[in-house]
């Protein structure tokens, strides 16, 4: 039976921009980060690439990159990397042959699809949805998808992180951390569960998401917890957010270049502190609506952002995990969907190695039980479109065309059916989880259920019924020991 990562292997990808297009961006944005710099608001961070030959203004604490400093940091990069689970089953390599699913974060409300109303999340919703994930075919790393509002905000990251170790067998990934004490908290959490700092260092069941700040900005808090997590050599997901038109330029070809610039100065940074700790580029880049200003999170621009960030990813031989599903609908349903499965049908075919978003919509804001429902439809369905064909005289079936003949002449006339040899193949054709295809007659006699009630019962379903394969307990008292001893500061 082939493995967990086998299901999201793609076929080889079709390029958007040329060569030419992808050195013109880079060689731009190094332009960019040698004349016009970038600002630096850690002092870590500072102190190690000064060390490493960079120019830093004192003042005003600009960075400036001789490009061949740029060059020379990035390329201490590993250009590939395993993503690891808890269990060795949903190890994730990240080579560049698949097309990996996480489930978004950061929600803060939670969607009431009976009474058409929002809620606050609390953190049940990260164990339920830690529940669903590691229950997902098609979602391959689980991300704590809301913030705790009935915690004490000093514990919500690290509680919402220990829930999802406890639960997932799958890789974790950290979006929210805010501070590098967080960052530390979560290493000591991970260490615990692998045996040790040497031990994370070299299984990395754990990655983090580290934002820039749009445009030419590192945040201080957020760049000194990149640079413990590189301490660690746990993978961080570098995750510029231009906006065309508001932090980047109006053009994908200009928000790539800041984008570019940013991503490769806090991959610079890392390296000068850490040499050889894993980074992934990453991107969740958008354009603004010109009639409003506001975020576009699923616009054909967004998606083609996405797609071509990956690229650039590509062009420096660095993982990628570009753009998401994170929809602007500001409800779950055919808006979300539509925007949702342009983005994962153009990731996919360009082999972007990791895609953000399963589940939220209103820009990432809001928890859909039935959203991420339909979103992992969504990525089974591109998965199939996007593996490879075999052509080989096994599946060509010439002698078996011939001898099944045309249809209502010879002895076999033209039935297909009835072989073993279709009994074989049919069962590696797509099935939907979630949908059937029923006749109109039998939906009806069931009560005209809506895809929206189909997703949320399937939600129920999975929350009364998976259980799934606990952290072990002398492992979890130590995650909440930690969570206790943060509490009482």
């Amino acid at each position: 039976m082939p493995g967990f990562a086998e299901r999201f292997k793609v076929r080889k990808p079709r390029p958007i921009l040329k060569e030419e297009d992808k050195k013109m961006i880079h060689d731009a944005a190094l332009d960019v980060m040698h004349k016009v710099g970038v600002r630096v608001h850690a002092k870590t961070a500072l102190n190690a690439l000064k060390k490493a030959g960079a120019e830093v203004d004192e003042r005003d604490s600009v960075v400036r990159f001789p490009p061949d400093l740029t060059e020379s940091l990035i390329a201490k990069v590993p250009s590939t990397i395993v993503l690891a689970g808890r269990e060795k089953e949903f190890d994730l390599p990240v080579d560049g042959t698949h097309c990996y699913f996480t489930t978004d974060g950061c929600g803060i409300t939670v969607w009431d699809q009976k009474t058409q109303t929002r809620r606050l999340s609390v953190l049940q919703d990260i164990r339920n949805t830690a529940i669903i994930g590691d229950y997902l075919q098609y979602c391959s790393i689980y991300e704590p998808m809301v913030v705790a509002s009935d915690i004490p905000q000093k514990v919500h990251v690290i509680a919402g992180m220990k829930e999802a170790f406890e639960i997932s067998r799958k890789h974790v990934e950290s979006e929210s951390t805010s501070t590098p004490e967080e960052a530390k908290l979560q290493i000591q959490m991970a260490s615990e569960i692998v045996g040790g700092i040497d031990a994370l260092r070299k299984r990395h069941i754990m990655s983090a998401m580290v934002c820039t700040m749009s445009p030419l900005t590192l945040d201080g808090n957020a760049t000194e917890a990149a640079m413990a997590w590189s301490e660690a050599h746990v993978p961080v997901h570098i995750t510029g957010m231009a906006q065309m038109g508001i932090s980047g330029p109006a053009t994908i070809a200009g928000s790539l270049v800041v984008n570019h610039a940013e991503t490769l100065a806090l991959a610079c940074a890392m390296q000068a502190h850490s040499p050889g700790s894993p980074v992934i580029y990453g991107s969740v880049l958008s354009n603004m609506d010109p009639r409003t200003g506001a975020f576009q999170g699923g616009s054909p621009e967004a998606i083609l952002l996405g797609a071509t960030s990956h690229e650039m990813a590509k062009f420096v031989n660095m993982p990628s995990a570009c753009g998401g599903m994170g929809s602007s609908s500001r409800v779950p349903g055919v808006h979300a969907t539509l925007e949702n499965s342009l983005f994962c049908m153009l990731g996919s075919s360009v082999a972007a190695e990791i895609c953000n978003g399963l589940g939220l919509v209103d820009m990432s804001m809001m928890l859909s039980y039935e959203q991420l429902m339909i979103d992992n439809e969504i990525v089974g369905m591109t998965m199939s479109c996007c593996r490879d064909i075999p052509v080989t005289k096994e599946t060509v079936h010439l002698d078996l065309i011939k001898d099944v003949g045309i249809l209502g002449i010879g002895q076999r006339k033209g039935d297909y059916l009835s072989l073993k040899e279709t009994m074989i193949e049919a069962r590696q054709f797509y099935q939907s989880t979630l949908f059937n295809a029923e006749p109109f007659e039998q939906w009806d006699a069931k009560g005209k259920k809506d895809d929206m009630t189909v997703a949320r019962e399937k939600a129920d379903w999975v929350l009364k019924n998976h259980k799934p394969v606990l952290l072990d307990k002398d492992i979890l008292k130590r995650l909440d020991a930690i969570i206790k001893n943060v509490a009482k500061v």
